[in-house]
C-alpha cells in the first residue's frame, strides 16, 4: 500500500512541475514552482529520514544514489528559482525540462526498486513508517475543525 502512496505523490509532485513549465510558456507562476519545491522537500525529507533508514540494510549503494539525486534535484530547483528571479524564462523552462527528466529516471528507481523492498516489510514496520509521516504532517495554519467553522 505505501507503493502505492508514494508512487501517487510522484505523480501528484510531477503534475505540479508540469503545470509550472505550462505557465512559463503565457504568465510565469512563481507559486506553482514554490508550491512543486515544498511537496518534493516533504517527500524527500519522509524517504530520507524515516524510509531510507528502514530498507537500507542490503540497499546502501542505491540509496546513497539516491540521496545524491535529491542534492541535484535540490539545485535544479534553486536555480530554476533563480531564473525567475532573473527574469529569464528561456532558461528557466529549460531548466525545468531537465528537472523533470531527472525526476522522472530518479522514481523509476524509488518505485521499481525502494518502494518494493519497503513493501517488503510486514505490516507493523509499514504501519510505524505511515504513523511517522502523520506525526510529520502539520494542519494548514487557518483550519479549525468542522463545528468551528462559521
Amino acid at each position: 500500500m505505501l507503493q502505492s502512496v508514494l508512487s501517487k505523490d510522484h505523480a501528484r509532485i510531477d503534475r505540479q512541475l508540469m503545470d509550472f513549465l505550462s505557465s512559463l510558456s503565457e504568465k510565469p507562476d512563481a507559486k506553482m514552482l514554490t508550491d512543486a519545491f515544498s511537496a518534493i522537500k516533504n517527500h524527500m525529507f519522509w524517504e530520507e529520514e524515516f524510509l531510507f533508514p528502514a530498507v537500507e540494510k542490503g540497499n546502501e549503494v542505491m540509496i546513497k544514489g539516491l540521496q545524491a539525486e535529491h542534492g541535484a534535484i535540490w539545485k535544479l530547483f534553486d536555480s530554476i528559482n533563480s531564473d525567475l528571479n532573473k527574469k529569464d524564462i528561456k532558461e528557466a523552462k529549460n531548466r525545468t525540462e531537465a528537472l523533470l527528466r531527472v525526476i522522472k529516471g530518479h522514481n523509476s528507481s524509488e518505485e521499481n526498486y525502494i518502494y518494493r523492498e519497503m513493501d517488503k516489510l510486514n505490516q507493523d514496520q509499514q504501519a510505524e513508517l505511515l504513523l511517522k509521516e502523520v506525526e510529520s504532517s502539520s494542519s494548514p495554519k487557518e483550519w479549525i475543525c468542522k463545528v468551528l467553522r462559521r
